[in-house]
């Protein structure tokens, strides 16, 4: 019996994911030299497809710690429907004005596209998606969003202290 829950393109996607931050560590070597496991064999038996083990959670986040990038933990949250969306730095002199004023300008910039694509016949098409960069609209408001939490949790933070 089969007790795996995803399909099987799906496990080989994690292990594609893990061989990029395993090749963007610097190698197999490398990543063991970051990592609590020490061995370039355990790392390189992470990434076959042949193998049934996968990386630890621990050794994932000290790589992407490393790197400074999260591919393995973008593939997991694409399998489970969702996006990471970075947290930019902010400036310790950044005002919450300031960030309230970017989100509504990004997000009026994004309705505003979207009623385009909307004006003609009701619906969004690929093709307005397309022109209109639709999806680039939306990533910006997600940004500004993120600056803005980014922010409030410095302060809360500076709060604790």
């Amino acid at each position: 019996m089969n007790c795996r829950q995803l399909p099987q393109t799906d496990y080989l996607r994690l292990k594609a994911a893990f061989r990029e931050l395993t090749k963007a560590a610097g190698g197999q070597e490398a990543a063991a030299a970051v990592s609590r496991l020490k061995s370039h064999v355990t790392i390189g038996r992470y990434g076959r497809i042949q193998d049934a083990e996968f990386a630890p959670i621990d050794v994932v986040a000290d790589l992407e710690a490393e790197i400074g990038e999260a591919p393995v933990t973008r593939a997991l949250a694409a399998l489970a429907g969702l996006i990471v969306i970075p947290r930019p730095p902010v400036d310790a002199n950044e005002e919450i004005t300031r960030h309230l004023g970017a989100i509504a300008k990004e997000a009026g910039d994004a309705i505003s596209r979207i009623g385009e694509a909307l004006a003609d016949d009701g619906r969004v098409s690929a093709a307005e998606i397309a022109r209109l960069s639709l999806r680039e609209e939306v990533a910006q408001v997600m940004e500004a969003a993120a600056r803005m939490d980014k922010l409030l949790e410095r302060i809360e933070a500076e709060g604790r202290r």
